[in-house]
């Protein structure tokens, strides 16, 4: 296993590597930039500006500048904020991430829950009512159910706040701020809930089913053993193994924000951010975060590989 890893650790070098000549080089090829976009600009305040942020230089200059600069941790400098990229993403990510990680908890509870009775009353009352559930949520827009949400939680019953992260105008600290911050993200990750319960439900539906069906479960049945300890404890432990790879593959989505949804909540999240560096052409934000959730992603990748090596014995890394 320690060979294994450290030969996974090596894999990521050209890995990252190929990722940030194709993140860069893509960025490059778009036509302007946040400078060009400025119309109040003189054509020599351009040219400093050019000069000063070195798009006068050759793309392939920029891009060992570029590369050199992230090797020392520096992501660049956005130029909508006037502030180092690092800044920009500490201040705006973990808005973004306090919402997906509590959406992420409720989603994969619920849905391993509902999956696993599901594929155990397969075809009864209570299987067809959640697969007609599910497609709805699946089916079902994010911008539409925000609005409804909003509609009757937030204007008919005024239960929760209808968006932002805080109260306007009042300024809490302590256990006071928490509570305030709590009641604002409520909204927000019932609707991530919502739109990410489908999809796993039937995700887990379908891996108990298979398992189920298997020949050592009929043994152990065989065996007289409950069906509680069956399903629960020999059944669910195999059918969480594939899961395994697609948890990992959620940390990139913890960071990356619900675009949509921080949209319609007006939560001050980084997905917020991303779309609107995108509209003025803020490209070091845009390549700077790009580049974070690539590394995000690799790294999801390997430890998807060492976990499913350790939770199943079967499995022989060589």
């Amino acid at each position: 296993m320690g060979n294994y890893f450290i030969k996974r650790l090596l894999y990521l070098i050209p890995t990252l590597i190929g990722a940030s000549i194709l993140i860069f080089f893509l960025y490059s090829m778009i036509p302007g930039n946040f400078i060009d976009s400025d119309p109040n600009l003189t054509a020599e305040r351009k040219a400093e500006l050019y000069a000063l942020y070195g798009f006068d230089q050759p793309t392939i200059v920029r891009y060992f500048v570029w590369i050199g600069n992230l090797l020392k941790g520096d992501l660049g400098y956005s130029l909508q904020f006037q502030r180092p990229v690092s800044e920009v993403l500490g201040h705006y990510i973990w808005s973004s991430f306090i919402v997906a990680g509590a959406s992420l908890i409720l989603t994969w509870g619920i849905a391993l829950m509902v999956g696993v009775v599901s594929a155990t009353k397969q075809y009864s009352f209570y299987d067809a009512a959640v697969t007609v559930l599910v497609f709805a949520a699946m089916a079902t827009p994010s911008f539409f159910l925000g609005l409804i949400v909003i509609k009757i939680f937030a204007v008919d019953f005024g239960w929760f706040p209808a968006g932002g992260m805080t109260t306007s105008g009042v300024e809490y600290s302590g256990f006071a701020y928490m509570k305030d911050v709590l009641e604002h993200m409520i909204l927000p990750v019932l609707v991530l809930t919502m739109l990410g319960i489908g999809g796993l439900t039937r995700y887990f539906r379908t891996n108990m089913l298979e398992v189920i069906k298997q020949d050592f479960i009929r043994t152990a049945r065989a065996k007289g053993l409950r069906e509680k300890v069956v399903v629960y404890k020999h059944a669910l432990r195999n059918a969480l193994l594939p899961a395994i790879t697609l948890f990992a593959f959620e940390l990139p989505a913890l960071f990356s924000g619900a675009i949509i949804t921080e949209q319609i909540f007006n939560w001050p999240g980084i997905g917020a951010i991303y779309m609107q560096a995108f509209s003025v052409r803020d490209y070091p934000l845009l390549m700077g975060f790009t580049m974070f959730i690539a590394v995000l992603t690799v790294i999801s990748n390997l430890i998807a590989d060492l976990l499913y090596g350790v939770a199943d014995p079967r499995v022989r890394v060589k």
